[in-house]
């Protein structure tokens, strides 16, 4: 016979969007400023050729990306570590390790009309099986480009709160989340992920 807590554990946070505005304009465009034009690549996504491999489909995804410039002090990324940690233990109380060499954090460009990413989740097969928590920090001003918009499965956050300059995004890395098609401009942004153990 299987006995079950008659009162399961539950925390009412496992499903929050946190936003908060980390770092200054003159900090994103210090970030910008360090990216190299000759570095873009197409962005690909995992899962569905197999374990562990990462094929182009535009129908999917579409948009460039390079791996985010870190410097000597471990800008921007130990900033972006600090406040994921502080967000976590505040909300969802998930066993967290950091970064992982084979799963760095990128810089994704959208900046061709009907660039985008379609539903999706973050976790999966391979490098992506231990992610916890994904993030998006804005590095260009929502009023610099229409469409592109980050959007939650289910949960609503207006467009001025996720598109300012410097706002930093965390999420759950099982939730469903997609960028809209750009329509007009360009969107950069630093993507990524932290991970840990399995979910138990």
């Amino acid at each position: 016979m299987i006995v079950l807590p008659s009162a399961p554990l539950r925390n009412s946070n496992t499903a929050s969007v946190y936003v908060n505005t980390v770092f200054t304009e003159e900090e994103c465009d210090r970030i910008l400023a360090s990216l190299e034009e000759s570095k873009w690549e197409e962005a690909m996504i995992g899962g569905h050729q197999g374990k562990g491999v990462f094929t182009i489909e535009r129908d999917f995804r579409s948009n460039f990306q390079q791996t985010v410039p870190v410097d000597e002090t471990g800008f921007p990324l130990n900033r972006i570590a600090q406040e994921i940690s502080a967000a976590n233990s505040h909300l969802w109380r998930f066993d967290l390790a950091g970064f992982v060499d084979d799963d760095q954090p990128w810089v994704m460009n959208y900046c061709r009309t009907g660039d985008h990413n379609d539903w999706h989740v973050d976790l999966g097969q391979s490098a992506t099986a231990s992610r916890k928590l994904g993030f998006s920090l804005q590095l260009t001003e929502g009023e610099e480009y229409e469409g592109g918009d980050l959007g939650f499965h289910r949960i609503e956050k207006q467009r001025r709160e996720l598109t300012k300059k410097g706002t930093l995004i965390v999420f759950p890395s099982f939730w469903l989340h997609r960028v809209a098609p750009m329509t007009e401009g360009a969107r950069k942004v630093v993507v990524g992920w932290v991970h840990g153990p399995s979910f138990r």
